[in-house]
């Protein structure tokens, strides 16, 4: 009797313990970092896309872009063309850094001026159906090259370079359109090769977004390192098949959005659609730059910007998974915070009130930078594309350094989001121009 009592016993402890560790399992599928000080992170900034001569039929080398391979146009005028180099030909690619001097280069290159300029990383990305890159294998000659000059260029609390590719959908049949980036990864897939010559026969060819999405699911990181960073290229408000086809696995890999390109206007009503329809994604710039010229223009800087513990490629893919992003067209501008001790990009549990912790830094020998409006937006109530501002601050002297810790509270919101407008965003009347000019990442509420 007493043997079958204690087993009993041993038995509930067991399924306790058991249980226990379910638990913690299960909610520790949010990262590690998530709940650390804002001190504990820093800002790098860099380039998370861009092409190179690979992207073989368009960009600033070529006078007009190549629409059939079997037509193909003459390079720019002005691009000085490494001996040998044939513009009819992508197979006679010249491969010696050295004899490229301007307009577009090859990775080597594009590395080279990024060091020089003082970025923290540097993406090529690559239009995955170019001809270089077929037949679509991850033994790829070029994509093994990519590979390799990005790794010769990587020094760990220096410089971090890196490969992805560009998802290039380019039609609205079956799934819809759309161009999206994947960094680290694997392998690669292609959107529409066929769009520039005859299709060839694997499966690979004519992806449709659905497809794509569905890989996102299986995908692996190259050599195993780091995460890989997904995210949503120069959209418009309607695009892929108006922000169609998510579903929860694939709202979890899918994480940033272009909301700049190349400091242009930004893309903030069909930031708001895409938030509003469920994808869970952070604010980015960058350059889509096929070029080498804008890596060295002193007006511009590097408009990727990412929150990480430290400069490597395994803290700055997750960083960007984890949707620790800004985007700003503020050339010192730094921005954190944090949500009831959750860092920006987490997704936390829905509370009665929402502790802010926001810090701002700017440069305090240019007062155009200093801001003079925080305000914390959230969702709007009534479903509508667009948002509500929920809580701000306005400033009249100018700050360099920022600390705002609110209280928001709120029973509806589905996610807040924080965006500056500084002294640079106002017109000759003391007035502020539409969107501001810094956006950090969401919180979302579980």
């Amino acid at each position: 009797m007493k043997r079958t009592v204690y087993s009993v016993i041993l038995l509930l402890c067991m399924m306790s313990i058991s249980f226990t560790g379910a638990a913690k399992g299960k909610s520790s599928n949010q990262s590690s970092d998530q709940q650390k000080p804002l001190s504990y992170f820093k800002a790098y900034k860099g380039n998370s896309h861009a092409h190179t001569i690979f992207t073989w039929t368009h960009g600033a080398h070529r006078d007009k872009s190549v629409e059939k391979l079997s037509e193909p146009t003459p390079f720019h005028p002005d691009f000085h063309v490494p001996e040998g180099m044939d513009w009819k030909d992508y197979k006679t690619i010249s491969l010696d850094a050295k004899a490229y001097k301007n307009l577009q280069a090859l990775p080597d290159n594009h590395y080279e001026l990024a060091i020089k300029n003082g970025y923290d990383f540097y993406v090529v990305t690559e239009h995955s159906h170019e001809p270089v890159l077929q037949p679509v294998s991850a033994e790829n000659a070029i994509w093994k090259y990519m590979q390799k000059t990005a790794k010769k260029y990587t020094k760990n609390g220096k410089f971090i370079a890196m490969v992805g590719f560009e998802f290039s959908r380019n039609t609205d049949a079956n799934g819809g359109e759309g161009h999206i980036n994947v960094i680290n990864s694997a392998d690669y897939v292609s959107a529409d090769y066929g769009q520039r010559g005859p299709a060839p026969a694997w499966p690979e060819a004519n992806w449709t977004i659905p497809q794509f999405y569905k890989w996102t699911k299986t995908a692996k990181p190259y050599a195993n390192k780091g995460s890989i960073a997904i995210g949503f290229n120069h959209p418009k408000n309607d695009q892929y098949n108006d922000w169609d086809h998510l579903d929860e696995e694939v709202v979890k890999q899918i994480s940033t959005f272009e909301i700049h390109t190349n400091f242009k206007t930004p893309r903030w009503e069909a930031y708001v659609r895409a938030l509003n329809k469920g994808w869970k994604v952070s604010p980015i710039g960058v350059y889509d730059n096929h070029s080498i010229n804008v890596i060295a223009n002193k007006d511009k800087f590097p408009p990727t910007q990412v929150i990480a513990p430290k400069l490597t490629r395994e803290e700055i893919t997750r960083a960007m998974k984890e949707r620790r992003t800004y985007a700003s067209w503020i050339r010192d501008v730094e921005i954190k915070y944090a949500v009831n001790g959750n860092i920006m990009g987490s997704t936390i549990q829905k509370s009665d009130a929402y502790q802010f912790e926001i810090v701002l830094n700017s440069n305090p020998a240019n007062p155009a930078d200093c801001a003079k409006r925080i305000q914390i937006l959230k969702n709007h109530p009534q479903g509508k594309d667009d948002m509500v501002v929920v809580e701000e601050i306005n400033f009249d002297d100018n700050k360099s350094a920022i600390s705002w810790k609110p209280v928001i509270k709120d029973k509806d919101a589905k996610f807040f989001l924080v965006r500056v407008f500084h002294e640079s965003d106002k017109n000759k009347e003391g007035e502020f121009k539409k969107h501001g000019s810094t956006f950090a990442a969401p919180v979302w509420i579980n």
